[in-house]
């Protein structure tokens, strides 16, 4: 959690400087996407990959020429393992911060920051039902294809008892 808490206040920091140097900053203003990916659970000695989906919506609230600022909601599958008749799997429904950072027009690279609402179930010789709040962190980068459609690729690693990490590509609309 102590590297989480640093990567945050860093990309904090860095965005306030690179805030005061911005002028002439619009956003685009709202976004919805959704992709496909693989995630890879872990729970004590199992260890499987799994094809899931992701949705989220957020808001870009500030989009500078060095800079981009938003906070995004989503839903992610964190997988599904099973052995010998036992089975778990967990979801999360997230909040975040996202920072990006354009290279070009049509390239930008993206980190990504915040909490999940995770849900595990396990039955089978142990039956879990749990929520908590965890904590989740990722980087990636997109290409705008046009001008309201980018392609991303992401990795996010959600810090849960589940141990899951995803590796997705998808598809963003902005509004």
């Amino acid at each position: 959690m102590n590297q989480l808490s640093a990567m945050i206040t860093t990309l904090a920091v860095t965005a306030a400087m690179l805030l005061g140097v911005q002028s002439n900053a619009q956003a685009d203003d709202w976004y919805i996407g959704g992709g496909i990916y693989s995630a890879s659970a872990e729970v004590g000695t199992l260890d499987e990959s799994d094809t899931v989906p992701a949705f989220f919506v957020g808001y870009n609230f500030y989009d500078g020429t060095l800079l981009m600022l938003s906070v995004e909601g989503g839903y992610y599958d964190l997988g599904k393992v099973s052995s010998d008749g036992n089975t778990a799997e967990a979801s999360a429904l997230t909040a975040a911060g996202v920072v990006s950072i354009p290279f070009t027009s049509i390239f930008e690279f993206y980190g990504k920051a915040g909490v999940a609402q995770v849900d595990v179930k396990a039955t089978g010789a142990v039956n879990i039902d749990d929520k908590s709040t965890e904590s989740f962190a990722g980087v990636g980068f997109g290409l705008d294809i046009l001008d309201t459609i980018d392609i991303y690729a992401e990795y996010l690693s959600f810090d849960t008892a589940f141990n899951s990490d995803v590796v997705g590509v998808g598809i963003r609309l902005d509004f």
